[in-house]
């Protein structure tokens, strides 16, 4: 079956037990078997199977409000599997960047603190011209200690953010290989609205709105641009 195929509807068959599935797709007279596997995930993700679950019976069935929906693929049942088997495939491009924007605020605050402290060290010795042999001798060696402190600070933060946004780009990257174009995001974003996949909706949105904000962000796009020359000067094996 092609994966562009319009689907009448998808069909969970459980096993006696009701703990295993297959999931079974169904156009006109074609079927397919899409993936097997524990039920549990698939109603975590799904609220309308899990409704359908708590009334007995051993199918559970996936069919659209609406005959020939456009949304209503293949591919859009691949990627939801997808989703269910590794959430993390859309989810970690915008855990790090919360992750980023946090290091981004601690670097900020790091920074108006050694404000601050520079000014009030340059007002002290203005007034304390006369003692200043004697403050070097006794407080000295600690000011020093704590610039470096700090300046070690600053350091792991930026060293941090870097890490960050190579591994955001190789996020996002592994997203678009496993078929979360934004295009077929929005399809799927149609699926989780007629089938109750909350967390499914929220992953797609939070995407997409991530991917528009980042197309206006010199620093990701100079990212996304080395990470995929490098990737392009790999040897093929």
């Amino acid at each position: 079956m092609d994966s562009r195929t319009l689907l009448d509807h998808a069909l969970f068959q459980l096993t006696p037990t009701r703990t295993r599935c297959d999931l079974v797709i169904y156009a006109g007279v074609v079927n397919e078997k899409l993936a097997s596997g524990l039920l549990g995930p698939f109603l975590q993700h799904l609220k309308t199977a899990e409704d359908q679950i708590s009334k007995g019976g051993y199918s559970v069935s996936l069919r659209p409000l609406f005959p020939n929906a456009f949304w209503f693929t293949k591919a859009t049942l691949q990627r939801f599997v997808r989703f269910v088997s590794s959430p993390e495939i859309l989810e970690r491009f915008v855990t790090i960047e919360t992750e980023l924007e946090q290091i981004e605020s601690s670097v900020q605050s790091n920074e108006l603190l050694n404000g601050d402290a520079e000014g009030a060290a340059g007002n002290y010795k203005k007034s304390t011209a006369s003692s200043k042999s004697r403050e070097d001798h006794n407080g000295g060696s600690n000011g020093v200690q704590e610039e470096n402190s700090k300046v070690r600070l600053q350091r792991a933060l930026e060293s941090r953010k870097a890490v960050l946004r190579k591994e955001q780009a190789m996020a996002y990257a592994r997203a678009l290989v496993t078929g979360f174009e934004p295009d077929c995001v929005n399809d799927l974003i149609s699926f989780a609205d007629a089938f109750g996949a909350s967390r499914l909706r929220e992953a797609c949105i939070n995407f997409m709105e991530l991917c528009k904000k980042k197309n206006h962000d010199r620093l990701w796009m100079d990212e996304l641009a080395a990470m995929q020359a490098s990737q392009l000067e790999l040897p093929s094996s």
